[in-house]
């Protein structure tokens, strides 16, 4: 799944005027900056995860990472200058993400109101190194020294670790609201988890202290809520399989599953008269089902190569399904082709 990512509501945070409230965004890649921006910022970190910190300016005490104004709107502008002035050239950036701050129309307030960001940016190559003096802190070791910064939510979680945590609740939420699963336990678990992990929102406290008196009603609601505040689409069970299929294709192409743990998944999650884009997984399935178990199968000698085979189809559905592609009937084995699937409920 795709998209910016809330992380955090920062509610009453110290730098808000009175009836202000802040939200610490996780950017999708290849997302563009928002608009308006009041300050950019630099995030250098090394191998190790240290992080790049200068004096902070105005002669307040500590460190911040490196930081420019945005003067007459222009992003672009601000960035490169501070990229040149840690840096001593241009160097290319990408965004890592935002603190978006929500004011009342009408507070006095020195930045673009009612909405203002402030944008964090990673150096797009990772050989570049700072050209001015500062100090490089560990997010865990120096963690005093930084948590109390504006920026501090983007760093303080695992990027990879939000992303798949905000699929796990899609995944819950969406086989629960439409009746494919409703399973409590799961709600709560996951809801948990993904507060420890450090998401936050109203909805998502109350539904991570859920208790079995609670109705359905109440539980669709308050998942509505927080699909909401986290800036998640409304879960469905369409939502939740393609969830769990972009998962799945993500861990083979890492080498954390087999090929056949996806087509298994197809089995039981898709089936025979599920989506017929996806149905291709299915078939393969049955070709694993058809060397591993169809008497015979086991004398055929070239048994291991065909596996070979069908596990680089599998991969290569795997890539098609991480780079988007929605409709997987160009992977279906040739002998399935012209079969007529069985018909489902609702088919025309």
């Amino acid at each position: 799944m795709t998209g910016d990512r809330l992380l955090t509501s920062l509610e009453g945070a110290s730098w808000l005027p009175p009836g202000g409230r802040a939200e610490a965004v996780l950017a999708a890649p290849n997302a563009p900056v928002p608009t308006p921006v009041g300050l950019v910022r630099l995030l250098v970190d090394d191998e190790s995860g240290r992080l790049f910190c200068v004096p902070r300016t105005g002669g307040r005490p500590g460190v911040d990472l490196p930081t420019t104004a945005v003067t007459d709107g222009d992003t672009a502008a601000a960035l490169d200058r501070l990229t040149r002035a840690v840096f001593g050239q241009a160097c290319e950036t990408t965004l890592v993400g935002f603190i978006r701050n929500t004011v009342p129309e009408g507070v006095v307030y020195e930045w673009p109101s009612p909405v203002a960001h402030f944008t964090v940016h990673r150096p797009a190559s990772s050989g570049v190194l700072p050209a001015v003096d500062g100090v490089w802190l560990h997010p865990v070791w120096d963690v005093d020294q930084l948590s109390e910064r504006h920026w501090w939510p983007l760093v303080a979680v695992d990027h990879d670790a939000a992303a798949a945590m905000s699929d796990d609740l899609l995944i819950a939420w969406g086989l629960w609201l439409d009746g494919v699963d409703r399973d409590r336990d799961r709600i709560v678990s996951s809801a948990t988890d993904a507060l420890v992990l450090g998401l936050d929102s109203p909805g998502l406290r109350e539904l991570a202290g859920l208790d079995h008196a609670v109705d359905w009603g109440d539980v669709d609601s308050l998942i509505l809520q927080a699909a909401v505040e986290l800036h998640l689409p409304r879960p469905t069970n369409e939502l939740a399989l393609r969830a769990e299929l972009e998962r799945h294709a993500r861990q083979i192409l890492r080498g954390q599953e087999t090929p056949g743990a996806l087509t298994v998944w197809a089995y039981r999650r898709v089936g025979h008269e599920g989506p017929r884009e996806l149905l291709a997984l299915v078939r393969l399935d049955d070709e694993y089902a058809m060397l591993e178990e169809v008497p015979g199968y086991w004398e055929i000698p070239d048994r291991s190569e065909q596996v070979r085979a069908l596990d680089e189809v599998v991969r290569s559905a795997a890539a098609a399904i991480v780079a988007g592609e929605t409709d997987l009937s160009r992977f279906m084995p040739g002998r399935w082709r012209d079969i007529p699937r069985p018909a489902a409920s609702g088919d025309a």
